[in-house]
C-alpha cells in the first residue's frame, strides 16, 4: 500500500504518505491491516483501492483532476466514503468529473448534460433543476429509482439528523 500511495510522488516521506492517506479517509483503515501500509493493496475493497488512488492525487497535487465515474460498481457505503475524499481532493483546484451519478456532481460550480454525444445543456444543478429539460429529467428518474420520497419520510420521521447533513 505504501508504495502504490508513492506513485503519487516517488520522493514522498513515509509522514507525507499517510497525511495523504488520512486526506483520502483511508489511513485508519490501513492500520487495521496486519501489516498496515506494508500490506498487499489488492486485499483491499474497491471503495479503498479508489481512496489510494485518491492518496496518490493528494500526494502528486496536481492543478487538474480528471475522474471518469469515480464511484462505479461500489456500494453507498464506499461511494459516501469516496464522496467525502473526492470533495477534500477539490478544494482549490480544478477538478472535470464524468458521471452518472449526480451525487458526484449536483454541487459541481458547472454541470455540463450530454445527450446523444451533445451537450444540450450546462449550468449549476439549480439553475438546470428549474429550466426542466434533461437534467431534470435525469435529476426526477434518480430520484424515483431511489425511491427517494420514502426515504426521506423515513428519516424526517425517525428524527435522523442525516437530512440536516445532507441539505
Amino acid at each position: 500500500i505504501e508504495e502504490n500511495i508513492r506513485y503519487g510522488n516517488f520522493g514522498a516521506t513515509q509522514a507525507e504518505i499517510e497525511a495523504a492517506a488520512r486526506q483520502a479517509y483511508l489511513h485508519e483503515q490501513i492500520l487495521d491491516l496486519p501489516k498496515g501500509y506494508q500490506s498487499d493493496a489488492q486485499q483491499l475493497s474497491g471503495g479503498q483501492q479508489q481512496r489510494i488512488a485518491i492518496a496518490r492525487l493528494f500526494l502528486k497535487n496536481p492543478p487538474i483532476i480528471f475522474l471518469d465515474e469515480p464511484t462505479a460498481s461500489l456500494d453507498a457505503i464506499a461511494t459516501e466514503q469516496i464522496k467525502n475524499s473526492l470533495d477534500a481532493i477539490k478544494q482549490g483546484r480544478t477538478v472535470v468529473i464524468i458521471s452518472h451519478s449526480l451525487a458526484q456532481i449536483v454541487d459541481s460550480d458547472c454541470i455540463y448534460v450530454m445527450k446523444k454525444g451533445e451537450m444540450v445543456e450546462h449550468g449549476t444543478h439549480l439553475s438546470l433543476y428549474e429550466q426542466r429539460g434533461t437534467y431534470r429529467e435525469i435529476f426526477d428518474a434518480s430520484a424515483r429509482s431511489l425511491n427517494i420520497g420514502k426515504l426521506a419520510k423515513t428519516l424526517a420521521d425517525d428524527g435522523d439528523d442525516v437530512l440536516d447533513t445532507a441539505l
